[in-house]
């Protein structure tokens, strides 16, 4: 499969799941779930070829930075992941707890992160070198950097969430949900692992890595948007069977 229809296939499967759970953005525990979808597809859309072509000039000729609809798109993936811990942990632990422990080992970390990714960003080729898959963009010192704080962070977070996610599939109601929820986060991290190895070995980046990134990205926004779709549809069917009786 092309690059473009992998993209294609998997903006199909994230905008499937939003028009699934289309009614949750009200609903307070559903929430932190569809936002995690909508931000992959904005990310997804945001770092594909296609957008960088369309976009890239556009906002060159505006900011005089190139490959800035990446970097948003990247802050895109932060924030979504943030939405997967959020949503893990509030099937677990009370109103304040979570509160606290979100506050303390997802939000502040992750809110320091993007101005910091902005840096370098900005100091290296990130922001002078441009390619249409910025998975191309050969890397110098802050790009190195770069890769390093956005993999890391996104790591982190996808781990933290898997934590949560091995205690709810402890529950039989949720081994389902949970089991395509560590799959998704898995490819996640692998995604992240293999960026960070090409970007960082020299000799790797004249290999076309950018593909098995992008096949283990889609494989995690595709699984995220078919668990999140399923447990809406789950819902609702527990919620019409329980109003027949």
């Amino acid at each position: 499969m092309s690059l473009a229809s992998l993209i294609a296939v998997t903006l199909a499967c994230l905008a499937w799941s939003l028009w699934v759970r289309r009614v949750t953005w009200s609903c307070r525990w559903e929430v932190a779930a569809t936002l995690n979808i909508a931000l992959q597809a904005c990310a997804v859309a945001l770092m594909s070829p296609a957008a960088s072509e369309a976009l890239g000039p556009v906002m060159y000729r505006l900011t005089g930075v190139w490959n800035l609809e990446d970097y948003i798109g990247h802050d895109c993936y932060i924030v979504a992941a943030t939405a997967v811990v959020y949503n893990a942990l509030g099937r677990l632990g009370d109103d304040h707890v979570l509160q606290e422990k979100f506050r303390y080992y997802i939000q502040c970390p992750a809110t320091l992160c993007i101005p910091l990714l902005l840096a370098a960003f900005t100091l290296g080729n990130g922001a002078a070198v441009y390619r249409p898959d910025f998975f191309d963009v050969p890397t110098d010192f802050w790009l190195d950097v770069y890769w390093l704080l956005l993999c890391g962070m996104l790591v982190y977070l996808l781990v933290y969430a898997s934590r949560a996610l091995l205690v709810l599939r402890r529950d039989p109601r949720s081994r389902r949900i949970a089991n395509v929820y560590l799959v998704a986060s898995a490819a996640g991290v692998i995604a992240c692992a293999v960026r960070v190895t090409t970007a960082l070995f020299d000799p790797l980046q004249a290999v076309n890595g950018s593909i098995v990134v992008w096949t283990f990205a889609c494989i995690c926004g595709g699984a995220f948007a078919f668990g999140s779709a399923h447990s809406w549809r789950r819902r609702v069917n527990w919620l019409r069977g329980a109003d027949v009786h």
